[in-house]
């Protein structure tokens, strides 16, 4: 089973990249959003790409190699989440978004988690990959992953509160409950026998954050 959804939220996201590419073509108020969105879509059908391509490659060093890009990718891509919501909070003529030192400190924030992650996490994970084979599909893990990292929940909170103050502000619903969603995936034991379903909960994010871009877009608030 966790092959085809593996599969399945590969293909989805790289679906999503081209509808999200198709977007820009004449509108270049969309690209603040796209630029970030398509890094992270790319990135997440990267990891679900090699994940459910493992079996077909074979246990040895290029599948280690492959697997460990999806580290660097995770640690430089989910940052850049909190670049999106800041474009988001823009769209939705939030006073304080008009700020430069918002602007500032939403960089700062971004290129901080990423240093942050590459040196508390990344490096090591990469040296420690260790093969497992599992529910269908053989990957590259590291030995030191337990729980989500600090960055992803930091992230994810900085999401939930965006998600907030847009309902408030244009009563729209769905990046606070796509938000809400991954940490109640996250955080639950779902009894089935997968390591791929919680992914899905990632899948919903992403698809909350374009419907919530494409709303601005629609609107011409950017």
């Amino acid at each position: 089973m966790d092959l085809v959804i593996y599969s399945a939220l590969a293909l989805i996201y790289l679906f999503l990249v081209v509808r999200i590419a198709a977007q820009l073509s004449g509108k270049r108020q969309w690209l603040n959003y796209a630029i970030f969105q398509i890094f992270v879509l790319f990135s997440l059908a990267y990891d679900n790409g090699i994940i459910a391509a493992g079996r077909f490659i074979g246990e040895g060093e290029l599948l280690k190699g492959l697997s460990g890009v999806r580290f660097w990718l995770h640690a430089f891509a989910t940052p850049t989440l909190i670049l999106v919501g800041y474009y988001i909070l823009r769209s939705s003529q939030v006073k304080f978004s008009k700020h430069i030192i918002t602007h500032i400190a939403a960089w700062l924030i971004t290129v901080g988690l990423i240093i942050y992650q590459i040196v508390s996490s990344t490096l090591h994970e990469v040296k420690s990959l260790i093969p497992i084979e599992e529910y269908g599909v053989l990957r590259y893990t590291s030995e030191s992953l337990a729980g989500p990292p600090f960055m992803v929940i930091i992230v994810g909170f900085l999401l939930l509160l965006i998600g907030i103050i847009v309902l408030v502000k244009q009563k729209w619903v769905w990046l606070f409950v796509g938000t809400l969603l991954l940490f109640i995936g996250q955080g639950l034991q779902i009894p089935v026998a997968s390591t791929a379903v919680t992914n899905i909960f990632e899948l919903i994010l992403m698809v909350s954050i374009w419907t919530t871009t494409s709303k601005a877009l629609d609107s011409q608030r950017l």
